[in-house]
Formats: structure tokens, sequence, C-alpha cells
């Protein structure tokens, strides 16, 4: 099965996430904020995560500028911007950073899983 990281800055709702991955038989990593997202993806995580499940908006770096930093080192992971607000990023951010798509919260986890499906089958 495929392997997970997700980064909020919100206990309950890495904890929520990181169970129901898991029920679904997904490996999952969790960050609290941008830069453990950047020290996971760029140090020894063995082996990477298939996909990342990013908050837009987190402490000491957001999930936007982590990943801002990720592309230009030439990490290529598809990226799910996962968000309480539907408008934190505008259309030029997205391209920018090359995002594959978006979640909003309240987490619908059947979509969330099909996005998943769908990004790891690529």
């Amino acid at each position: 099965m495929s392997r997970v990281l997700i980064a909020d800055d919100s206990e309950t709702i890495l904890l929520l996430m990181r169970t129901r991955l898991e029920m679904e038989g997904y490996e999952v990593v969790t960050a609290a904020d941008g830069v453990e997202v950047v020290e996971l993806m760029q140090g020894d995580t063995e082996p990477p995560p298939d996909v990342l499940l990013l908050d837009a908006m987190m402490p000491r770096k957001s999930g936007i500028d982590a990943l801002r930093e990720l592309r230009a080192a030439g990490i290529e992971t598809p990226v799910l911007i996962v968000s309480a607000h539907q408008d934190e990023m505008d259309a030029g951010a997205a391209t920018d950073v090359e995002v594959s798509g978006y979640i909003t919260k309240p987490i619908d986890f059947d979509r969330l899983f099909a996005c998943i499906a769908d990004l790891t089958t690529r």
C-alpha cells in the first residue's frame, strides 16, 4: 500500500487522518509544520512518501512555502492541499508549486481516498 505524509498543525486532525488512512491500509508519516515536511522529504525517509497531504497554513513554515522549497530541490511527489479555506491559494500560487489537488476541511474521506488512489496509480 502507499505511503502518505500528512502535515497539519492540529494534533486532532493529524490523529484523525492518520487513523483513517491506516485503517485503509496506508503507511502514514506525520509532520506538525512545513519545517518538518522539508526535513522529512530531504532526509533519509525510506521509502519516500507517495503522496503529501499538506495543510496550507501552518506555523514556522506554511505548507505552500515548504512545497516551494521541495519543488526547488527537484522533489516531484504529488501533493494535495488540505485546507479549511478554499481561497487560501490563488491559481498562480497553485501553478507555481504544482499542486495535484485540494481537499477541504471537514474532510470527506471517501473523496480523499479516491484522490490518493488516483495519484498513486498514475
